[in-house]
């Protein structure tokens, strides 16, 4: 069987239901569509390594991450912005000169404490505290499983509390 004929065969025969299932999770239609596109993407990948029995289950389930994995990264993004707007803030509850500048040194310090990990821990850590990635991206992106991504991750958190408890402390 011809992998490109499948493939094809396989998009326009359950692209729009796909869209459907992606834009009852998202609500937006652009965002649907990409996350779509992507997942034939990832499928075409997996479709080179291994032989996919159901691969109508398999194109779903891969949308499906996809499109959760999209909205935790919008939440985090969110939140993120949320808490960085000064807008949001009103006047009165402003932060003092004295605050941010101990905020300033506190975050130096966090910088110079994330610096301490060893590279694929930092990586690791940054990618998902700061850049606000998921697991499965991270592992993706730096090509090893899901559960040594967490062990990074669990390894530099921990390496920053102790170390932050200590400095902070001093």
């Amino acid at each position: 069987m011809n992998i490109s004929i499948s493939l094809e065969s396989l998009y326009s025969k359950h692209k729009s239901e796909l869209v459907y299932h992606v834009f009852q999770i998202l609500h937006c239609q652009d965002i649907a569509e990409e996350i779509v596109q992507e997942s034939f993407i990832k499928f075409s990948l997996e479709l080179k390594k291994q032989i996919i029995d159901h691969p109508r289950c398999f194109l779903f389930r891969i949308a499906r991450n996809l499109a959760l994995d999209y909205l935790k990264h919008q939440k985090i993004t969110d939140n993120f912005a949320q808490s960085q707007d000064p807008l949001l803030i009103p006047a009165s509850e402003s932060p003092s000169p004295e605050h941010l500048a101990s905020a300033e040194q506190k975050l130096t310090i966090l910088r110079s404490v994330i610096d301490e990990l060893p590279p694929r821990c930092r990586q690791a850590f940054t990618l998902h505290n700061i850049h606000g990635m998921s697991y499965s991206e991270i592992a993706r992106e730096l090509d090893i499983s899901e559960s040594g991504v967490e062990k990074h991750i669990m390894k530099g958190l921990l390496h920053c509390r102790k170390r932050m408890k200590t400095l902070l402390a001093a």
